[in-house]
């Protein structure tokens, strides 16, 4: 289990944890290095430019501090979050204690920085893990029982008649900020969907009856907004539902301020819909619960719902990832990086100078 705690508010689940029992027979072989995939989650300092980085003088001791931003009237969400941190913090003992490393995440930015050198534009080809095993082959990992479609989402026809009980979307929404970062590093950036673009996936086609939808939605209201008033009407599903992923660090603070209006916030959302007419007595998510976890240095790499989402599906439910790019156990995962993070390399020993570190998050088997 990646939930390393639970309560009626929400979760902590840790995204680390699910990768390294997923994939242990792969990880014991060198247990006693620190692999790549690690190092995307050591994240001890909220993430601020370079330029913003705390400055100390080994000299004089004198710190030198961003000036603070002018204060602003929180919204009830944000002061939902900080008071679900708060409790979080002082129930369990998640979080480490110890000193912050101010060297700006380093080893996180590095770890993703050789992620992207070492992944490449991937081809169009599908294939599946029938086996109850992780297989290994041709430089990727394969997680047991898993299916899946390296290719556009336009294209799920080669789904043929399959239904789902759930499918899962990270659309790649407009977004001003990785327009710009796309003209900078085109390798990070991505192509961007409008809602027209979104609108002619046939989402109902391939639900069930009584299917659920998640979908990975911005803080834009303009965005949310349309995924409920435009999408979810079209794909034939109605709103059920709002949680919210919040980022924090090893030492539980938040990955960035809370900011007012459109600014970054240290937390996404995720909306949930329910087929329309659906006609089933099972549960439907619950509104406002929130998931907390330590993001991964790699943009948009989005924690595993699996395991927190099992009461608001039947039993041996079959899962639909639309946009994916990594494989889940027992799941179909259709987009152009579906493999994006199942390169075998990413498992091996790392070679990041400087990186030793290890996580200094605790996993409480008291509330597991």
């Amino acid at each position: 289990m990646s939930v390393l705690y639970s309560d009626d508010d929400g979760f902590f689940i840790s995204h680390q944890m699910f990768i390294s029992k997923l994939y242990d027979t792969i990880l014991s072989e060198t247990q006693n290095d620190v692999h790549l995939y690690e190092h995307f989650f050591h994240i001890n300092n909220p993430f601020v430019r370079d330029k913003q980085q705390v400055e100390t003088s080994a000299e004089n001791n004198v710190v030198k501090r961003k000036r603070k931003r002018p204060s602003f009237e929180e919204d009830e969400t944000s002061k939902k979050i900080k008071t679900f941190i708060s409790n979080l913090k002082s129930q369990t003992d998640i979080f480490s204690i110890s000193p912050k490393i101010l060297d700006n995440n380093i080893c996180a930015r590095h770890a993703s920085m050789k992620f992207y050198e070492n992944t490449s534009a991937l081809k169009t080809f599908y294939g599946q893990n029938p086996n109850p095993n992780i297989h290994t082959a041709n430089g990727y990992v394969f997680p047991p029982k898993c299916q899946f479609y390296c290719d556009n989402v336009f294209n799920m026809k080669n789904l043929g008649d399959e239904k789902y009980d759930m499918i899962l979307l990270d659309p790649p929404w407009t977004n001003k900020y990785i327009k710009r970062k796309k003209k900078i590093k085109p390798d990070e950036g991505y192509t961007m969907m409008d809602d027209q673009d979104l609108a002619q996936l046939p989402i109902n086609q391939f639900l069930t009856s009584n299917g659920l939808v998640c979908v990975w939605c911005t803080n834009s209201q303009n965005h949310i907004d349309s995924l409920k008033s435009v999408l979810f009407p079209i794909w034939n599903v109605k709103y059920v539902a709002c949680w919210y992923w919040i980022k924090v660090t090893e030492c539980g603070e938040f990955v960035c301020n809370f900011t007012p209006g459109t600014g970054k916030q240290p937390y996404e959302r995720i909306l949930f819909g329910r087929k329309i007419d659906c006609d089933t007595k099972i549960n439907n998510p619950e509104e406002n619960k929130f998931i907390a976890s330590i993001p991964s240095s790699v943009h948009s790499h989005k924690p595993p719902l699996s395991e927190i989402l099992i009461p608001y599906l039947p039993p041996k439910p079959k899962c639909l990832e639309l946009f994916a790019r990594y494989l889940l156990p027992n799941w179909t995962s259709y987009g152009l990086e579906a493999l994006k993070f199942q390169h075998q390399f990413l498992y091996e020993n790392s070679d990041l100078e400087n990186c030793n570190h290890k996580s200094n998050i605790k996993f409480n088997e008291n509330i597991m």
